[in-house]
């Protein structure tokens, strides 16, 4: 396989129709590769970078099964990111550095100020600027499922918070792996996108064009 990326649907998400908007070269997995059998994992790990859907933890055993193949494609330079989890994925260490996740950290208020941290990581500069005024729009929340504390190896990229409420830091991190690296993000593309919120698709682009990016 050729392609750019390589996108796995989670429990919630059927990206397909919206992935050709972004004018990115894809090839689609439904995630359902046997845990016993790998044979055809070299189809998706071939390629720069792999994006696994929201809860592949819980809908794709074949995730879980092979997450030691994912540390491995990441050691080796590959590109891994992944979106919202519930709490079985940290539970069963699949993150490749200590986090912790003993609740659902989110911020229920789409309108919530966002604060971009690191504004020249390749998250947010390539191939689109990426500005606070890309947060505007939003429909229904922020994110969910963030992490609560995570090991000095990850990078915070930005904080919220809902009003009253300590700022959060932890909904979307990055770390290098080895030659690789690793992106966690728990902002809810699966709703921003299907609403069609236009800083959400800018985003999204980025997140999709990480391994083809300058590295941080």
């Amino acid at each position: 396989m050729n392609a750019l990326s390589a996108f796995a649907f989670g429990s919630a998400q059927q990206p397909k129709p919206l992935l050709p908007s972004l004018s990115a070269a894809f090839s689609t997995r439904d995630g359902s590769v046997p845990a016993n059998d790998v044979s055809s994992l070299p189809s998706i790990f071939a390629s720069r970078s792999n994006s696994f859907g929201v809860r592949a933890s819980e809908a794709r055993p074949a995730f879980v099964a092979n997450n030691a193949r994912l540390n491995d494609y990441m050691q080796r330079g590959g590109t891994l990111v992944v979106q919202y989890q519930q709490g079985d994925y940290v539970q069963r260490m699949l993150p490749p550095y200590p986090v912790t996740a003993p609740e659902n950290s989110r911020v229920t208020d789409e309108t919530a100020p966002v604060r971009i941290l690191a504004p020249n990581h390749p998250v947010f500069t390539f191939p689109n600027r990426i500005t606070e005024a890309d947060f505007g729009n939003w429909v229904q929340e922020r994110n969910l499922y963030a992490f609560t504390t995570f090991d000095m190896r990850y990078t915070p990229l930005l904080e919220t918070f809902d009003r009253g409420e300590m700022p959060q830091r932890s909904g979307e991190l990055y770390a290098q792996v080895g030659q690789g690296q690793y992106l966690y993000t728990s902002y809810s593309w699966f709703r921003q996108l299907p609403a069609g919120v236009p800083g959400a698709y800018r985003q999204f682009a980025n997140l999709i064009s990480l391994a083809k990016a300058p590295r941080p």
